[in-house]
């Protein structure tokens, strides 16, 4: 998976993961949705055989959308984890 920011605002972000599809793409976003700071998540991939996911994030309050990110993948880590 590579991360490719398109552009970042105080509050907002918007990037590409090239190498992923709907399955990483769904888990992300329902992490992020799950996260109170987190006011818009959404991605779309423009084309099922082609294309890359490309995310927007609108965080609100005085969090970072990096850090929001960064918590994200946190609870995906834990989440795992707690699998095994």
């Amino acid at each position: 998976m590579k991360f490719k920011k398109i552009r970042e605002k105080d509050n907002e972000i918007e990037f590409v993961l090239e190498g992923e599809d709907h399955t990483f793409s769904q888990l992300l976003l329902k992490h992020l949705l799950e996260n109170k700071n987190v006011e818009i998540a959404e991605y779309n991939i423009p084309h099922p055989l082609t294309g890359k996911p490309t995310f927007y994030v609108k965080v609100k309050g005085k969090k970072k959308p990096m850090t929001v990110l960064a918590e994200a993948a946190d609870s995906i880590k834990k989440e795992f984890k707690s699998l095994a």
